[in-house]
């Protein structure tokens, strides 16, 4: 196995380990990590058609939970809300260049292959799916 190979393998067992540190929170993320795992684990599946998946429904639920929110918020809340939500987006393009250049790095200047694709979007997918997991816990009316 390539030096290639078990960098990704690793990355890989560190995001799933992630994914259950905050899986008791939100049962749709739940959801979403378990559909992960499942799709990662059919060996007949393409690991980066998983996680482009994953990634698309994890920043569908961004959405949805921004709009849920903003939706029982008054007025000046929503703009409050509305204003943190550009900043975080800023932090998110700035957070995915990185993650971009340090994969590229990690995997000697190839950014072109399905593992640096595949790497980049977990990553990206966990750093939005924290954001969710934020917006929860800060909004939450326990």
């Amino acid at each position: 196995m390539s030096a290639t190979m078990k960098k990704t393998h690793l990355i890989f067992i560190l995001f799933l380990i992630g994914l259950n540190s905050h899986s008791q929170e939100n049962k749709t993320i739940q959801k979403l990590d378990t559909e992960l795992q499942k799709c990662l684990d059919d060996t007949g599946n393409n690991m980066l058609s998983c996680t482009l998946e994953y990634y698309n429904k994890i920043d569908e639920q961004l959405n949805i939970t921004y709009k849920k929110i903003r939706a029982i918020l008054s007025k000046p809340e929503q703009e409050k809300l509305k204003n943190k939500q550009l900043a975080w987006l800023k932090k998110r393009d700035l957070h995915f260049k990185k993650v971009e250049a340090e994969t590229a790095k990690e995997l000697d200047g190839d950014n072109a292959s399905q593992d640096y694709r595949m790497i980049c979007s977990h990553e990206n997918a966990l750093f939005v799916r924290d954001r969710i997991m934020e917006l929860e816990k800060t909004y939450s009316k326990n």
